[in-house]
């Protein structure tokens, strides 16, 4: 009932909006634009593929790493992720003002999944990249057709175009930042203020080459950061994880047996483990699941009995308890609780975020696996909103922050006066002019109806903004890598009808798990399209059997998407696969964000 009430509204806004819009003397040509759909995106393609959740599920994952940007912005950014129960070392000390744990609601596992999971929500994208990057060569193999020649040409491609199809997109948004700096709109931490534009723009070239080296695949982690925008610093580790894939997939096409490919894809995920290269190893586990699904016939396969179920989901609860990990900050907070972990971690993780990094991605894992064996769980990602978020989910990883600093300052400030608080949320401004961090049971319900104002306005802008890029920025980056492969690999001549069915089945984000037998050659090569968007699946040709690429950052395959799919067009929102590749991640909470304090930048990245 709920459900159909909030329907009917929706559809009552939206005709609504379409009445008052044509109300406005305008040419006609002008309305075909001016549609709701068209301006939000909104609402996305229906889909019954039964892979369609995964694009949800990229979606939302973008979304927590949004949320856990916001977050410092808002709240004080020495401890915002810190534990129930933590001291704050930075604020509060000394027999005047001793120090009071931490107990803000938000701050309790579980809860603290919304708030900061952005860690673990970076490990879920590069699973489902694994996965989404493997699924159709896998089930190419499952049908006897691991050796032909439409898997070489479907990886061929999709290695010749993956750099244009991640970087792309991260250049056009780095370079609109670069102007916000020299306007003054933005501070930058160690980008250097030249005296000319073209020495500026220099500069940017100079950095963007170091940030999209293809031959710098093994990097500290301080070198996967782009000066001119850090939230990026995920782009390079999908990169070298997606040839790390084809790499894979290429070496295991021979092997027939489901259970032998089971072996190999175990030992490099355990090797990848040991060396604590935990990028490697999340990709390495999205292929050994991909494989596992597969051999068991698709997701409709994985279906638990009652008993099975309940150990499912807990296996979920622990993979959220351990998403909610808070990062290693003993300067400004204690971690009460789970310090006992540092004990589990080895020694080579240790240095890899203060040993953070393992449990997030042990959270990640266990969510997914845990999601795919859940049928709720599959039907809640494939909710209209999940898929729309999966959509624009690349465009949303990236722009969040331009929309935050360009919307938030004011907004903020205007807010925090209102409601008496001082540079932050939590803190509030004494009459003998002294700051002070929480307050009691009323001072909190305020701190939470403010977050929720900023929210209201700030996330619809996020949505729209990202909705935008997708189609001005994402979708023409699809396109144009489309084009060059086909123009390199054809010389420009026209392609044969069986060719471009090819194309199209490496563009489409087909979420179906069918093993059609029936299906031809090439509805059975691989296609490493990342399928953003749940929408893409939904646009997936009903023959194809592929999985293409989901909406994650980095397996977004949506860099494959073909110019020339009938699924994708500029003007076909709903079809854009670049969401997909929103690599979404969580970022480090650098300094060069104007809102957060110099001294809050982390050194790990």
């Amino acid at each position: 009932m709920a459900v159909a009430h909030l329907e009917t509204l929706g559809q009552r806004l939206r005709e609504t909006i379409g009445e008052r819009l044509h109300a406005l003397p305008l040419p006609p040509s002008i309305w075909r634009v001016l549609t709701f759909e068209k301006l939000t995106g909104w609402p996305p393609e229906k889909s019954k593929r039964d892979t369609a959740w995964l694009d949800g599920l990229r979606g939302v994952a973008a979304f927590l790493v949004m949320i856990g940007h916001f977050g410092p912005t808002f709240w004080s950014p020495m401890t915002y992720e810190a534990p129930f129960g933590a001291n704050n070392k930075g604020m509060q000390g000394g027999e005047e003002n001793p120090r009071v744990p931490m107990n803000d609601i938000f701050r309790l596992p579980l809860l603290r999944v919304w708030f900061s999971s952005g860690h673990a929500q970076v490990s879920i994208f590069f699973v489902l990249s694994g996965f989404v990057l493997s699924w159709s060569p896998l089930r190419s193999m499952r049908q006897g057709q691991g050796q032909n020649s439409t898997l070489g040409q479907s990886l061929s491609s999709a290695v010749f175009r993956r750099w244009i199809r991640l970087y792309l997109p991260c250049f056009a948004i780095a370079f609109w930042q670069l102007w916000e700096y020299r306007a003054g709109w933005r501070v930058m931490a160690g980008v250097p203020n030249e005296k000319y534009v073209f020495m500026q723009i220099w500069d940017f070239i100079k950095r963007s080459a170091r940030f999209a080296n293809p031959f710098w695949i093994n990097r500290a982690e301080n070198q996967y950061v782009h000066a001119y925008d850090w939230t990026m610093w995920t782009i390079p580790h999908e990169f070298a994880g997606s040839l790390m894939v084809f790499l894979t997939v290429l070496a295991i096409s021979r092997i027939k047996k489901a259970w032998k490919r089971t072996v190999v894809l175990s030992m490099l995920a355990t090797v990848a483990f040991i060396a604590a290269q935990w990028d490697f190893w999340l990709f390495a586990t999205g292929v050994l699941f991909a494989n596992y699904v597969v051999a068991q016939g698709g997701f409709e396969k994985l279906d638990p009995s009652r008993l099975q179920q309940s150990m499912w989901i807990a296996t979920l609860l622990i993979g959220l308890l351990l998403a909610g990990v808070p990062p290693r900050l003993d300067v400004y907070y204690d971690r009460p609780d789970y310090e006992w972990l540092d004990v589990f971690t080895p020694e080579d993780w240790q240095d890899i975020e203060g040993g953070g990094r393992l449990w997030w991605c042990w959270g990640g894992i266990l969510c997914v696996i845990s999601f795919a064996h859940l049928p709720l769980a599959r039907k809640f990602f494939e909710l209209p909103l999940m898929r729309y978020m999966g959509r624009i989910s690349y465009m949303l990883y990236l722009v969040h922050r331009i929309v935050l600093n360009l919307v938030g300052g004011r907004l903020t400030t205007a807010v925090y006066k209102t409601f008496g608080r001082s540079g932050y949320i939590d803190i509030s401004k004494a009459a003998d002019g002294s700051f002070k961090a929480g307050g009691n049971f009323g001072f909190r319900c305020i701190t939470y109806f403010i977050y929720l104002i900023l929210l209201v306005v700030i996330v619809p802008l996020v949505f729209l903004a990202s909705h935008w890029a997708e189609r001005l920025i994402d979708a023409p980056s699809t396109r144009l890598a489309r084009s060059i492969d086909t123009w390199f690999v054809k010389g420009g001549a026209d392609q044969t009808e069986s060719e471009k069915t090819m194309e199209e089945l490496e563009t489409l984000p087909t979420h179906s798990v069918t093993l059609p037998t029936h299906a031809s050659d090439h509805t059975r090569s691989y296609t490493d399209t990342p399928s953003s968007s749940s929408r893409a699946a939904d646009e997936a040709d009903n023959h194809t059997g592929n999985y293409v690429d989901t909406p994650s950052s980095s397996t977004r395959a949506a860099d494959e998407a073909d110019s020339h799919s009938r699924s994708y067009t500029a003007a076909s929102p709903s079809s854009s696969r670049a969401a997909d590749e929103a690599d979404d991640e969580d970022a480090p909470l650098l300094a060069e964000d104007p809102f957060h304090d110099v001294h809050s930048e982390r050194p790990e990245v």
